[in-house]
């Protein structure tokens, strides 16, 4: 007996030693490393003195980690646990809600109602008061630039919640991006990106500020976070980047400054949501990344998309025209990365392609028809346009939705100078004036864009 368990014991440890030299053999992509993108929001459920909230989160994950990321539709259960800041907390389901492509998915929190998908979940509190709902859990992206790699594997999420008294009534911010943006390397003019939110609740001001170390990865840290070297966030969420080689680094791989292609950066942004008093009623996070792209990746811009808030009324649909370009031999692909609904009957989209001179022309329609249960809410649309290299634009439609029935005002046309000319300062713009066939009032908000991206407007 004693020679045979000697054996089976020398044949165990031949295993164990083949097994280390297979996991030294593997490649780093194989490791625990995944996350890379969230964002909460949140609603009073049914009252507006309810002390009933629904909490409303999405994530992005590496798209080939878990089977379930591959395929929209799937859930996987008990997979968040959500801490509700009043001492409980509750494991609630997933569902992947799009494959992005880029190898991220996005999934979002939900139940499964009488086999109908409900997004977000509900927690009633005891009490009116101030609670920090939050989502941890380890395995974040490596290799960040701005985050030290000896700390970088935890993350965290956070929304605050206040409840009742001089807030009663009070929702959120929204906001939507996509997990990771891709950025052109060494170009003459700086890179921007518009990071969109939208309230609910009329009256309120947003705030956009960095968020803190405490606040997206470690509540008991004393560390700090640190943005991506010389980016620059404006308290209206607009990102001012300068990537040139002599503020970064290096374009040709060789860099370790983070301007080299593939370098990542971690965004950590709050967005506040205060009255006129200043106050700060709640703050939602929106956790992303993003990466070098090489210096002759230039990304297909959006040449037409709708600027500023677009109010829809429930049970009125509404079609949304967007067009990016491309000069290569194919045009770009425009997709969206998260949608205000997954019911086809509500929110559809479709594309068609033309050649127009030397351009490629993508012309992508949403047409949108909210039913009544979306009356008073609002959504986020992070859309994306992606070139046959695989570079990506990005910008964000906000959407309103009013409980109101009322038809949008015709548009105003533009008579004087003509469209896409060429002038001279000073220059007067005329247009022939919209009308309503509810007979409101209507006024006019001019967008002044800096490129011919229509972004930064």
């Amino acid at each position: 007996m004693y020679n045979t368990k000697a054996k089976v014991n020398k044949f165990n440890l031949a295993l164990i030693a083949v097994g280390i030299v297979i996991l030294l053999m593997l490649p780093s992509s194989l490791s625990a490393s995944h996350y890379r993108y969230g964002n909460m929001s949140w609603t009073l459920d049914n009252s507006t003195n309810s002390t009933t909230i629904r909490l409303k989160f999405q994530a992005g994950f590496k798209t080939s980690k878990y089977a379930f990321l591959q395929t929209v539709g799937q859930t996987d259960d008990d997979k968040v646990e959500i801490i509700w800041g009043d001492g409980e907390s509750d494991n609630v389901t997933i569902k992947t809600i799009t494959v992005v492509g880029d190898d991220s998915s996005v999934v979002e929190i939900g139940v499964n109602s009488g086999g109908t998908w409900v997004t977000g979940v509900t927690h009633t509190y005891a009490d009116n008061g101030t609670y920090i709902v939050s989502w941890t859990d380890g395995q974040r992206i490596t290799n960040i630039h701005n985050i030290p790699s000896s700390i970088n594997k935890d993350w965290r999420l956070e929304t605050k919640v206040t409840i009742g008294g001089i807030y009663a009534g009070n929702v959120s911010p929204v906001s939507s991006v996509p997990p990771v943006v891709l950025v052109q390397d060494n170009t003459t003019d700086n890179f921007t990106y518009q990071v969109s939110a939208i309230d609910a609740n009329s009256g309120d001001n947003l705030h956009f500020r960095w968020g803190t170390y405490k606040e997206f990865i470690d509540n008991t840290s004393s560390s700090t976070y640190s943005k991506p070297n010389g980016m620059e966030l404006s308290s209206d969420g607009y990102i001012n980047w300068d990537v040139k080689d002599s503020v970064l680094g290096d374009d040709d791989g060789e860099g370790t400054g983070g301007g080299e292609v593939d370098a990542l950066w971690s965004a950590f942004i709050m967005i506040e949501d205060s009255g006129s008093s200043g106050d700060n009623k709640s703050y939602v996070p929106i956790d992303f990344f993003f990466k070098i792209a090489c210096a002759t990746c230039a990304p297909p811009p959006f040449t037409v998309f709708p600027s500023g808030t677009q109010t829809v009324s429930v049970n009125n649909g509404k079609t949304f025209t967007i067009k990016s370009k491309d000069d290569s031999t194919s045009a770009p692909t425009i997709s969206v990365i998260s949608s205000c609904s997954d019911n086809s009957s509500i929110w559809s989209t479709s594309s068609s392609n033309s050649m127009v001179g030397e351009d490629n022309i993508t012309t992508f329609t949403i047409s949108f028809t909210p039913d009544s249960s979306m009356g008073g809410t609002t959504c986020v649309v992070p859309i994306r346009s992606t070139d046959v290299d695989g570079m990506t634009k990005d910008q964000s439609l906000s959407i309103q939705i009013s409980a109101v029935a009322n038809a949008d005002p015709t548009a105003p046309i533009l008579l004087s100078p003509a469209d896409d000319a060429n002038v001279t300062s000073p220059v007067t713009f005329r247009f022939a004036g919209s009308t309503d066939s509810d007979g409101d009032n209507v006024s006019y908000t001019r967008y002044v864009c800096t490129n011919s991206g229509f972004v930064g407007c």
